[in-house]
């Protein structure tokens, strides 16, 4: 499969957590970013093999500029909803196909689905489910879904579990699950053996019952 070909409308803070996060060279063909503040370039170019181009996302003449139909990708992230729906508008009607936009408002996330314009992101309902995840997951851990006959597990790691600053290695469910993903509250990783589970911390489990939590709990 080509890689991506990914233009970022808004490059403030989230665009350049995810560039951070993404290692351009590999997962993508080419990033593009778009950004009225000129003062911004510098910190994207640090990232990597990133083209920056001055201008404003309500510009239509900013989009003439680059070669739209061979953009897979697009990331509406400017602090504005209505821009950004704008953004996903103009995206969809040159067939972009993976198109996902940044909202804070639900009601304008909702009208983005239901136009079929991309994605919509709502940030503060994924940080509210985020933080309600978590509290949830504290005590006595929780199921989150099922793979086949197993369950998913999310367990949050607290000062008071006997795992707390032990290594992943070092902890024994035997057969009866596996650790598979961990969240540190920066990113989603799969676990290596010497990382240190920290309070806060996040497990994903697959397990055949819920008994495996009591090796994390204690």
């Amino acid at each position: 499969m080509a890689r991506p070909r990914i233009l970022i409308i808004g490059g403030g803070k989230v665009a350049e957590h995810l560039l951070t996060l993404f290692n351009i060279h590999e997962e993508a063909e080419e990033v593009i970013v778009v950004d009225k503040d000129s003062r911004r370039r510098s910190i994207f170019e640090k990232i990597g093999d990133v083209l920056v181009l001055e201008g404003d996302a309500t510009d239509i003449g900013i989009y003439n500029e680059i070669n739209m139909k061979d953009i897979t990708v697009i990331l509406a992230l400017t602090n504005s909803d209505e821009v950004n729906l704008m953004v996903l508008a103009i995206a969809k009607s040159f067939n972009i196909p993976i198109r996902i936009g940044r909202f804070t408002d639900s009601k304008i996330a909702e009208l983005v689905s239901s136009l079929g314009l991309g994605i919509p992101i709502v940030q503060p309902v994924v940080v509210a489910n985020i933080i309600a995840q978590i509290i949830s997951s504290i005590s006595n851990g929780k199921v989150i879904g099922n793979v086949g006959e197993d369950k998913m597990l999310m367990v949050s790691i607290s000062e008071a579990d006997p795992v707390a600053e032990s290594s992943i290695g070092n902890i024994d469910l035997g057969e009866d699950g596996k650790i598979i993903l961990l969240f540190d509250g920066l990113k989603l990783k799969i676990p290596e053996p010497s990382d240190i589970l920290k309070p806060g911390n996040i497990l994903f489990i697959l397990a055949r019952n819920e008994e495996v939590i009591r090796k994390i709990k204690g």
